[in-house]
């Protein structure tokens, strides 16, 4: 018998509170879960045990070594089950809170092919973009791209959208096209509203970026009504590649100021430490990344047209 084999019969007659109770649940006598004891005691040259013939007590020293002993087998026996779990079928009621433009453009497309790979697994998908409370809701991996608060939630990169700035042909033509981001202060722009206010365009600008406030006669909280006021030629917005890329490819929107792309937004999944091991949650956080790295080797391509210098 190895060390480690005699750590889990002193611990077991620990808790047994006897060599007896000990040897009928590993299959050993009395006397020879005595023999381990009496084993381990002389190769840490320390005594573990008062025995009498009447009671069994930890020593000071074997009190301290119980400790240290139990949380070691715990570890051991959540390695165990960790492995095990990687190892398991995927099975059982998996659910996933994301992003309303998320969800409605990449994942949910994509989820027939992922189910239909795993049998034994179901899907509650919900979309919506305001900050809930996971561990009451029941939810098991929480998709965000705002920026993170202190949580006690593991938070996990899963991939990143790009941001193109974007506006229709006929505005283009109209008002001519940005070269810098600065042109955009004398351009319409439409702006997306958070908290009431609405967002800076971010640009590439260097070593670092440059921010545009938008002068925008429409602001709005709904990505939908800034495309369609973008389709429409009102003027000049950011938007995720993955609203605007049918657009651009059917030529209704054309991408501007390229060469200062906005840092893209970056995703990521946030659940509980415990449920990291789960099979369930493994292939589902595998899921949602593989979603967004499709995403993004499919960045938005369509027309660029024709530089034209600002009208004067």
């Amino acid at each position: 018998m190895d060390g480690f084999s005699e750590i889990g019969v002193f611990v077991r007659v620990v808790e047994a509170r006897g060599f007896t109770r000990a040897g009928q649940s590993l299959g050993l006598t009395a006397s020879g879960v005595s023999r381990v004891l009496s084993r381990l005691e002389a190769r840490l040259g320390v005594r573990l045990l008062d025995r009498t013939t009447r009671s069994l007590g930890l020593t000071a020293e074997g009190a301290a070594y119980y400790e240290r002993c139990t949380h070691i087998l715990r570890e051991l026996e959540d390695a165990n089950l960790a492995l095990a779990s990687v190892r398991a079928t995927p099975r059982g009621r998996v659910r996933v809170d994301a992003p309303t433009i998320l969800g409605r453009f990449l994942f949910a497309p994509a989820l027939p092919q992922f189910l239909e790979r795993y049998a034994d697994l179901a899907m509650d998908l919900t979309v919506r973009d305001h900050v809930i409370d996971p561990i009451a809701e029941g939810i098991d991996i929480v998709v965000r791209m705002a920026a993170l608060q202190e949580s006690e939630l593991v938070h996990k990169k899963i991939g990143a959208v790009r941001m193109p700035t974007v506006a229709s042909p006929d505005y283009l033509r109209r008002r001519g096209r940005p070269t810098h981001p600065s042109d955009l202060r004398r351009h319409e722009t439409i702006g997306f509203l958070a908290g009431g206010l609405p967002i800076p365009y971010r640009f590439r600008g260097g070593n670092e970026p440059i921010n545009v406030p938008p002068s925008s006669r429409l602001h709005s909280n709904s990505v939908d009504a800034i495309r369609h006021a973008a389709v429409a030629g009102l003027g000049i917005t950011q938007l995720m590649d993955v609203h605007v890329r049918n657009d651009i490819a059917a030529g209704r929107l054309e991408v501007v100021l390229d060469d200062h792309e906005a840092p893209p937004r970056l995703v990521h999944a946030l659940f509980a430490r415990e449920k990291a091991a789960m099979p369930k949650v493994r292939v589902c956080l595998e899921f949602l990344t593989d979603c967004l790295r499709s995403g993004e080797r499919e960045p938005a391509k369509g027309k660029r047209g024709r530089r034209r210098s600002r009208p004067t």
